[in-house]
């Protein structure tokens, strides 16, 4: 699959971060294809100036997949949430196999939890990729690096942006544990930036966590952010000091800067 169009990008998977990137890079003069599963979100994604692409995986015969010949390709779909998630590293194994011969740029948008129960910092070190893993953030990593060893992984924190915070899952709640646990947000904004950072410096083969380098306590962060968007405060017990804290300090190394380096000052617009 090796093309010529040069700023030519596919996006898999065009939910609430993948559309909003593919706007961005179209803005900035890249021709961005995007899959959806349904042909009735082909005027959302026209809309957003994203060239419609009909995807649904897994397929049961990858030679009947018709994909457009692109310089990059960013996974963004998820395992989705609870449920069985086995189908997720075989679907990421698929894809994968779609650009094992071309010399393509693969980045795939992964999460921090791929470092589990972990507590105190945990670096992009601290799990590798593997296809055996019983997580399957960490087992569909392990598929795409089995086929594709230069693409890029972004494990993501937990999202939030100017119309989506996760406190209204926690508005009124009581009895939260863990109160002074580290949080691990990242802005839209933030992953962006980080995607549009790997494709202009044409990075390759390498794993980053995109997490705000600032973690403000849970109770802190949400009890604050409540109030500022009128939600009733949720209430925390103590303890959670051990907690995880994802740590940014690689990407930032690459030169990279964050927006939103303190997920506290979060202001709805």
């Amino acid at each position: 699959m090796n093309s010529n169009k040069k700023g030519s990008i596919l996006i898999v998977g065009c939910g609430w971060v993948g559309k909003k990137l593919g706007q961005d890079l179209s803005q900035k003069g890249y021709n961005v294809y995007g899959t959806t599963r349904s042909e009735s979100n082909f005027s959302d994604l026209e809309n957003h100036n994203i060239k419609p692409v009909k995807l649904e995986l897994p397929v049961a015969d990858l030679s009947s997949l018709t994909l457009p010949e692109v310089n990059t390709v960013v996974i963004s779909i998820s395992p989705g949430r609870g449920g069985d998630r086995s189908e997720y590293p075989f679907a990421i194994r698929q894809l994968a196999q779609l650009w094992k011969d071309a010399n393509v740029q693969v980045i795939m948008y992964s999460s921090s939890s791929a470092y589990g129960n972990a507590t105190g910092v945990v670096t992009e070190e601290s799990v590798q990729p593997d296809t055996k893993n019983e997580n399957a953030i960490v087992a569909a990593e392990g598929e795409l690096r089995a086929v594709l060893r230069d693409s890029v992984i972004l494990r993501l924190s937990g999202l939030y942006g100017e119309d989506r915070h996760p406190v209204k899952y926690l508005a009124g709640r009581t009895g939260i544990k863990d109160g002074n646990a580290p949080v691990n947000l990242v802005h839209r904004e933030d992953v962006i930036a980080a995607t549009e950072f790997v494709i202009e410096k044409e990075i390759r083969g390498d794993i980053f966590n995109v997490c705000a380098p600032v973690h403000p306590k849970k109770k802190e962060i949400y009890t604050t952010i409540a109030a500022r968007l009128r939600m009733e405060k949720p209430e925390f017990e103590s303890g959670g000091e051990d907690g995880k804290e994802v740590s940014s300090k690689k990407i930032l190394n690459t030169g990279f800067h964050f927006v939103h380096e303190d997920p506290l000052s979060y202001q709805k617009d």
